[in-house]
């Protein structure tokens, strides 16, 4: 039962039902006279709407031919109208309209934003679709060998190992893929849960760095750790150190697939700066992972942390990405309440992230 129907528009006038409702409802409310105008709306109707509106016929707002008739309809029978409202200025919005009659020719008009809703349900309608995508390309790969081995393929000893070696490549690009589907998925289930414990931010990168040191060598990369106005005595910071170690291991994985031949890939930690003169912060900490490669083009640096965006797919895949790294890290960040910022020019592309820095020793 909603909040409207518990109460008795005849036993208050509807200056009173309206102030009750707008007061336990959950929707933003605004009452109209005949000529729908409006005389009262409260702070949630303004926040979609606009102060603009009060005194003003509801229609200059909500643009729709259902609205008007909805509301003649309310008038003339006395009853409840619903309709669906769609409106784009500048970006879409789904709205769900309820008019309730609360006599003296004046109308009760309820408004719900289902667009949070609405977008969620297509993120996850994009992601069973994307999901699905990725694995049947391996998948198909699979099954086909299968087949052509148990077609005969498999007395040759050159065709057999030729084909296992394939299954193993796409079955260990399955396996990535999973593992970067179960990290996004608990990461983001935990989302709200800010962590508060001090981690030692040098040794979590000289860490990554010692893991990652035989694949730089294998590429012919250097890594290089600077600090710059931070001493490493200073750079402890609030987190969680698992979740961190995978932040940054997946900022130096992707700076190796993308960072040109015999270029060092630079990490460097100094104090965050966040404040509009570009002054340093003491209590935040900044660490930028730092590639020569390819300029990223303006379109594409918004959409880096996207699930499955990648910029090259045919080269994503060829070099082992998933497409998952970079939204794992986006939302990593996110729980950790700090900031992550992408920039590319001539210079190099820089993955700067900020954290905060605990003051605790």
């Amino acid at each position: 039962m909603n909040a409207s129907s518990e109460i008795d528009t005849k036993m208050n006038s509807p200056e009173e039902t309206y102030a009750l409702i707008a007061q336990i409802s959950g929707d933003a409310c605004a009452l109209l006279d005949k000529d729908r105008i409006v005389k009262q709306a409260d702070e949630r109707m303004y926040n979609l709407f606009g102060r603009q509106i009060y005194g003003y016929p509801m229609e200059r707002f909500i643009r729709s031919p259902d609205f008007l008739t909805a509301f003649e309809s309310t008038q003339a029978d006395g009853e409840t109208a619903i309709i669906e409202y769609t409106r784009i200025n500048p970006i879409r919005r789904e709205y769900k309209l309820r008019l309730l009659p609360l006599g003296d020719g004046l109308v009760l008009l309820l408004v719900r934003d289902k667009t949070d809703r609405l977008a969620v349900n297509r993120v996850r309608s994009d992601f069973v679709a994307n999901v699905s995508h990725e694995l049947r390309s391996p998948l198909s790969v699979l099954s086909g060998f299968i087949e052509t081995l148990m077609d005969g393929a498999a007395e040759d000893e050159a065709d057999r190992n030729h084909f296992l070696g394939i299954m193993q490549t796409e079955a260990a690009r399955m396996q990535r893929l999973i593992d970067d589907l179960l990290s996004l998925s608990r990461v983001e289930s935990e989302e709200h849960r800010a962590p508060r414990d001090a981690v030692d931010l040098v040794s979590l990168l000289k860490q990554v760095m010692s893991l990652n040191a035989q694949q730089a060598a294998t590429r012919g990369i250097e890594l290089q750790l600077q600090f710059q106005d931070v001493t490493a005595d200073d750079a402890r910071i609030i987190g969680n150190e698992d979740e961190l170690q995978q932040v940054f291991t997946n900022l130096i994985e992707n700076a190796f697939r993308y960072c040109d031949a015999d270029k060092p890939v630079q990490i460097i930690v100094s104090h965050g700066r966040q404040n509009p003169s570009g002054a340093k912060v003491e209590n935040l900490i900044r660490v930028q992972v730092i590639n020569q490669g390819p300029i990223i083009a303006e379109e594409h640096i918004a959409r880096l942390t996207e699930r499955f965006y990648r910029i090259d797919k045919g080269r994503s895949r060829e070099i082992g990405g998933t497409g998952l790294g970079l939204a794992i890290v986006k939302h990593i960040i996110n729980k950790h309440r700090g900031r992550l910022r992408i920039t590319s020019d001539a210079q190099g592309t820089v993955f700067s992230v900020t954290l905060r820095r605990s003051l605790s020793q």
